[in-house]
């Protein structure tokens, strides 16, 4: 009995256990097909949200030009390559048969990288994993892309091939290191533009953003989930006011300067002087020994004592405060001042003990501009502030780059007893080379301030969209006889004084020299200096201003004239050079009455202006592009912005231009017009793509 018992307890625990285990099945079959088919999409979701991600694809950048239509900045398509070894497409028998061995023998005979037994065995590896991102080739161009796509196995369809193209931008400069920092450049090649007219104008530049998702893939890598090629409105192209041939006159003068002078740096600007464009601007540092390139805009971003380029300021104030003319005399004694114990001196005795305020700028006596300030401004600071405010030295220059260094002028309440006579000669004041140029250009343009500008146009689809113009400052900066009185003096200046060693006889040079010394832990230990000169040309008629910067020269002098003032005249005389409007007109005798110039294609503006020099009347129509016609007049040359453009008969500037400016890489052979092409007009154009033009 007692047996039965036993047997009947451990049956019921046997099915008690049964029961349960029976039980946890089904509650495990129940939770598996709830998660099924209740909460599958919830957990896909949530792992999607891990592994999936928006990522920002930025359009095709805009390009910066010259003015003339060269190219200054662009963006060059490169190109990242993949295979999807899990194509559906791509099976065993497709990879099999697909010529590998034909494309491992053209992937080693062309990048040297591996032999082509390593990339065998690497593709057969990756094949075997089913690696759906396999990383092939990085940044390579379109050339390379379009001749790797005619290969064996890559010449088929993307699904067959696994091929997954991502397609990205490097930023090229056609002419190397010209305006650089004024251009803008990208310091971590990630986009981030740290100055220039990239930073300024990165938002018209940018274009478009298109939002891809991407799926995380191990090893840190991504892969795009949608590989279909999307395209966005590209960015707008800015046509900057640089004159590339007098940009690369500049940048050459300032560098065989500093290096002969063994100067730290130095800078240039030149600028048209009734519309204030920047025809040039140069920055140079030193990098080594031997070497200058774009280190920083020194021509915007650094402010110090300008020197004795201030004194034209005093005077100008002085004249218009009434105080003072050029005939007005100062005493200078023996060339030596003292105020409350601090002594100013002129670097070499003057001619007389006293000198007419013309005479002691033509000369750069210290001691004159100084007594004269300590005269009528010491117990007036705030007189003289004013003026100083309204020349412009106490706000940034608003030009178009970042980094625009602000003057340091202390308010007048806080001046010294010698702040005065300190900044009349070039201390106590810290302004950059565009202050001294912007207030130098009124002068040369009667007394009108204009603002100082890079930009010409803004275009988006070959149609102009913004175009900024002449911004005026002040239309009456100074008085018409405070203009005439300082022009005479800046004449005077290189006829007779500082800087007679400009002096020629075919182009007449007005301007001020300056010679700085800077801080270097004080003034009076280890010296440096700044040498400076600032003016304009043809004196009588001026067309063009210019300032010459150059920082610690230590070698062959370090005054304003010599070291500044020698490239100042290189560059004006090859400007000179260049600009036939400021030579003497020569009477070339009587053109023939029909005699119109054959020019088969050009822009509308130069074929207005050939024809108006033979006194023809302008093209009818609104067309950019030209072309000759049967009757010997001018008719639209149609182009379309995605074909390639018809350029025989163009000039190579011309050419150049319209075909650079859609993409396209130019190679030519010869000299003259363009005579043939080898793709043909109305050809589709492809990003990238060399054509090669034949001149005669």
């Amino acid at each position: 009995m007692a047996s039965n018992n036993i047997k009947r307890e451990l049956m019921i625990r046997i099915y008690i256990g049964f029961l349960f285990i029976v039980l946890l099945s089904v509650g495990i079959l129940a939770k598996v097909a709830h998660t099924q088919i209740y909460d599958a999409h919830q957990l896909i979701a949530e792992s999607d949200s891990l592994s999936i991600f928006t990522k920002t694809v930025l359009a095709e950048r805009g390009n910066i030009y010259s003015q003339d239509g060269r190219l200054l900045a662009t963006s060059l398509p490169i190109f990242d390559v993949h295979i999807d070894f899990e194509a559906d497409g791509l099976t065993d028998e497709v990879f099999s048969n697909a010529n590998v061995d034909s494309v491992c023998m053209l992937l080693a005979a062309k990048y040297h990288d591996r032999s082509k037994d390593d990339y065998k065995a690497d593709f057969h590896k990756h094949h075997k994993k089913g690696d759906s991102y396999y990383l092939l080739k990085k940044e390579i161009s379109l050339a390379d892309l379009n001749e790797m796509k005619s290969w064996p196995w890559f010449r088929l369809s993307k699904n067959k091939s696994g091929l997954i193209i991502e397609t990205k931008e490097m930023r090229d400069h056609p002419f190397g290191d010209i305006a650089l920092r004024t251009l803008g450049i990208d310091e971590n090649h990630d986009g981030a533009y740290s100055s220039g007219v990239e930073l300024k104008y990165d938002k018209e530049l940018t274009g478009e953003k298109l939002k891809k998702l991407y799926r995380k893939l191990s090893g840190g890598a991504s892969k795009p989930l949608d590989t279909k090629e999307e395209t966005a409105n590209s960015g707008k192209d800015i046509y900057t006011t640089i004159d590339i041939n007098m940009q690369d006159v500049a940048e050459d003068a300032l560098r065989k300067a500093l290096t002969k002078h063994d100067a730290e740096h130095g800078c240039v600007i030149l600028m048209e002087v009734k519309t204030g464009k920047i025809k040039a601007i140069a920055n140079l540092g030193r990098r080594d020994s031997a070497n200058y390139r774009e280190l920083y805009n020194y021509a915007v971003g650094e402010a110090t004592e300008p020197g004795s380029v201030m004194k034209l300021a005093t005077a100008a104030s002085l004249m218009e405060d009434k105080l003072a003319d050029n005939n007005t005399p100062i005493q200078c004694g023996n060339g030596v001042l003292v105020i409350h114990d601090l002594t100013i001196r002129d670097h070499e005795a003057p001619e007389t003990p006293v000198l007419t305020l013309k005479r002691a700028i033509e000369v750069s006596s210290n001691v004159a501009m100084a007594q004269v300030a300590k005269d009528f401004y010491v117990a007036k600071p705030a007189q003289f502030y004013d003026h100083l405010k309204a020349f412009g030295f106490t706000e940034p220059v608003k030009i178009e780059v970042g980094g625009a260094a602000k003057p340091v002028l202390a308010d007048p309440k806080k001046w010294s007893g010698v702040s005065a006579p300190y900044i009349a000669h070039g201390y106590e004041i810290q302004i950059t080379p565009l202050h001294t140029l912007q207030f130098y250009n009124a002068i040369a343009n009667g007394g009108v301030m204009v603002k100082p500008t890079l930009i010409e146009k803004v275009r988006e689809y070959n149609q102009t969209i913004d175009s900024p113009g002449t911004t005026v400052l002040n239309a009456k900066l100074l008085s018409e006889s405070t203009v005439k009185q300082l022009r005479d003096i800046l004449e005077g200046v290189v006829e007779n004084g500082t800087a007679k060693n400009l002096k020629t006889t075919y182009l007449k040079i007005a301007g001020k020299t300056g010679t700085a010394v800077i801080s270097n832990h004080g003034y009076k230990i280890n010296k440096k200096y700044q040498a400076s000169f600032v003016g304009y040309f043809p004196a009588d008629k001026p067309e063009y201003s210019m300032i010459i910067v150059v920082n610690s020269p230590s070698q062959g002098g370090y005054y304003g004239n010599v070291v500044a003032g020698d490239i100042f005249r290189e560059v004006a005389d090859k400007v000179y050079s260049l600009s036939l409007d400021m030579h003497p007109s020569v009477n070339s005798g009587a053109v023939a009455e029909n005699n119109i110039p054959e020019i088969k294609n050009a822009s509308r503006d130069d074929i207005t202006r050939l024809l108006k020099m033979f006194d023809k009347d302008a093209p009818v129509g609104g067309d950019d592009w030209m072309m000759m016609a049967d009757d010997n007049g001018y008719t639209a040359n149609d182009i379309k912005v995605d074909m390639v453009p018809d350029v025989k008969g163009m000039g190579l500037k011309d050419a150049l231009f319209l075909l650079e400016s859609r993409g396209l890489q130019v190679e030519f052979k010869g000299r003259g017009n363009v005579k043939g092409q080898s793709i043909d007009a109305g050809t589709k154009i492809s990003k990238g793509q060399k054509i090669v033009l034949q001149l005669s």
